[in-house]
């Protein structure tokens, strides 16, 4: 029987090493999807609903605060709820028809963000404002059914050191794809005063979010291998309490010191996002076309960066090093932008960015594969779903610090809804709130994780010695 067990093992980890090409382009895609979305959301929804829609600044900070906090509770219970074991595993496997159906109905929901009833924001503000939430909140419960689920099919499905790079790899020249596409589309579109303009980007945004969906069904299936794991393992331990595992993840030391990176870049990353329709309206003064313009040194920048990145990564060979050095190059690269007053000006600071988001990107994936591993190994069992869902805990607290940034910066610096410009000071507002709010987070988050972060590759061998001893 032992024999068996070995034999099974050794044909498990050979099976690894056989993942084609073709399966490394359509999970990358998820990431792609992600990033296309939610640049699109982050960019647009919080500046439709100011400007085009002319609701008051503080109610839409309300409202993004109240989702967060709705998605904070939400994501974990979902990642509770999927982990649990379910009679259609032996055919579809564990993850696929949640990222199916979740995705799906995720990317059709999209469109109806932007179905505004055509009242007057003044005397039906209380209205519009519980419209926009009720929106929101189911959006974010169909973003995160779709988010828990891929994401944790990710490092179950990619387990070695090798993989994980080559995926992350694939998934952030994908991602760099997305943010692209949901920076450039959109603009092509719109036209800034015409909220129907608005509505046909988002009918158009959901009809590609469906196509992205079914691009990915090769490389979210799960195999034979992945399956009888589901079955013979998750299935066969017994489940804590939610409470209890909550506690548990609260304890992992090294997982909180990177969840709490892993927010503060997402916090700076919203906040810039978000910032630049308000730097082409009121900075630049230029039309939404050129907010596409923006990202064409980005674009160039990003993709060289990816194999460079790796290859730093490799030679390193310490996620935690490069991780930091991408964090500390992103800080340096942000300072020029405050000073922008021009588009080549603005084309050239974004590109120069792109250089450290991209190395911040492509360790965040591996990163958080080599905790769940650790986790594995501390708690006997593979919850993927319940970390994910944790995860997001974390990355929902960017929502509030973005909505907060953006209404405190907005109503102390003069910034004027629905106006087609904008005081110096509220300009000097729209500066500070690109570039000196998100060095402020990105340094406090490296010297977290630095302090507290020590998952080496020495300790990450051992935990991967652990899990073949118990056929984790």
């Amino acid at each position: 029987m032992r024999e068996e067990v070995s034999l099974e093992r050794e044909i498990h980890i050979e099976t690894e090493k056989l993942i084609s090409t073709k399966i490394y382009i359509s999970s990358a895609s998820g990431l792609m999807m992600i990033n296309f979305l939610n640049c699109i959301f982050g960019t647009r929804v919080f500046d439709f609903y100011e400007n085009e829609v002319g609701l008051n600044t503080g109610m839409i900070a309300f409202v993004f605060i109240i989702y967060a906090l709705w998605s904070i509770v939400n994501n974990p219970l979902i990642g509770y709820f999927v982990d649990k074991p379910r009679k259609f595993w032996s055919k579809y496997g564990k993850r696929f028809l949640w990222i199916l159906i979740g995705g799906l109905f995720w990317s059709l929901s999209f469109a109806f963000l932007f179905v505004v009833p055509d009242l007057d924001p003044n005397k039906n503000e209380l209205f519009l404002t519980f419209w926009l939430l009720f929106i929101l909140c189911i959006y974010s419960f169909l973003f995160s059914l779709y988010d828990v689920n891929y994401n944790s099919l990710i490092p179950d499905k990619f387990r070695t050191d090798k993989q994980r790079l080559s995926q992350s790899s694939f998934s952030i020249a994908f991602g760099v794809i997305g943010t692209v596409l949901g920076a450039g589309i959109p603009p092509l579109i719109i036209i800034y005063g015409d909220k129907g303009s608005f509505l046909l980007m988002a009918i158009i945004i959901s009809t590609i979010g469906v196509a992205l969906v079914l691009f990915q069904i090769p490389g979210i299936r799960e195999d034979h291998t992945m399956i009888e794991r589901a079955l013979h393992i998750d299935a066969q331990n017994e489940s804590d309490s939610f409470i209890k595992m909550m506690k548990r993840a609260f304890k992992h030391r090294n997982l909180v010191a990177y969840l709490c990176l892993f927010t503060l870049i997402l916090s700076a990353v919203s906040l810039m996002i978000a910032s630049i329709p308000y730097i082409v309206r009121f900075l630049l003064n230029e039309e939404a076309i050129v907010e596409s313009y923006l990202l064409l040194g980005f674009i160039i920048t990003g993709l060289i960066s990816v194999p460079i990145w790796a290859k730093i990564t490799k030679k390193l060979g310490d996620f935690k090093k490069t991780f930091i050095i991408a964090t500390l190059l992103t800080v340096f690269l942000t300072i020029p932008f405050y000073f922008v007053n021009s588009l080549v000006f603005a084309i050239v600071s974004i590109a120069l960015i792109g250089i450290g988001m991209i190395g911040i990107s492509v360790m965040i994936i591996p990163i958080f594969g080599d905790l769940l591993d650790e986790a594995t190994v501390r708690n006997g069992i593979r919850q993927e779903g319940f970390y994910v869902g944790f995860r997001t805990i974390f990355a929902r607290i960017s929502i509030i610090i973005q909505a907060v940034t953006f209404a405190l910066i907005h109503l102390l610096m003069g910034f004027e809804p629905g106006s087609d410009t904008q005081s110096s000071r509220a300009i000097i507002g729209l500066r500070i709130q690109v570039t000196i709010i998100p060095i402020i987070l990105l340094l406090i988050g490296v010297a977290i994780f630095w302090k507290f972060y020590d998952l080496t590759p020495e300790k990450k061998e051992g935990i991967k010695k652990k899990l073949k001893e118990l056929d984790l």
